[in-house]
């Protein structure tokens, strides 16, 4: 069952590289609000409209922070299905055994 695990995790580890060039942006707010992060989970720019910056700065920093959960959340989505074409494991359900 293990056999070709070795394999796989080679896999996996070759493709640290590959991720940063996985480009996630979502928009909040009415696209008042982009983020952008890579598959590394990195941060690479956040965009915020004018329109935005008149409103009520709480409100700006919610939408930011929207943003960047939505990215997060899309960005590991994008990553595991990566993953699973190249293992054929899907990683998320293996994440989820170890969430309490």
């Amino acid at each position: 069952m293990f056999g070709n695990l070795g394999g796989m995790l080679s896999q996996v580890q070759n493709m640290q590289e590959s991720l940063k060039q996985i480009i996630i942006e979502v928009t909040v707010g009415e696209g008042n609000v982009a983020v952008t992060m890579n598959g590394s989970q990195n941060l690479v720019n956040v965009k915020v409209s004018p329109e935005a910056i008149q409103e009520d700065v709480a409100k700006l920093e919610d939408l930011i922070v929207e943003g960047i959960k939505l990215a997060q959340q899309e960005s590991r989505t994008k990553v595991q299905e990566e993953v699973a074409k190249i293992t054929g494991i899907n990683i998320g359900n293996f994440m989820n055994m170890f969430k309490g």
